[in-house]
């Protein structure tokens, strides 16, 4: 009763190590979304191709953040 299996392993270390993995695959979507978006827009004329661009790239620039947060908290 009360006794560790397995005294000396990281499971915070893991855990870290997977949330910095999720978070860095998202920082991957966010690229993939500002080149979809360009894509996009140079096929389709609909009138808000800036508004568009504006929000893939603020968007990358969130992502970034939120990942270099992460490496500054975590």
């Amino acid at each position: 009763m009360g006794q560790v299996i397995f005294p000396n392993f990281p499971t915070w270390g893991i855990a870290k190590g997977f949330i910095l993995f999720g978070i860095a695959m998202y920082v991957v979507f966010g690229f993939v979304v500002v080149r979809q978006v360009k894509l996009m827009t140079n096929t389709l004329q609909l009138g808000y191709e800036a508004i568009a661009k504006t929000l893939s790239y603020l968007h990358l620039m969130f992502t970034i953040a939120v990942f270099i947060f992460a490496l500054l908290i975590l």
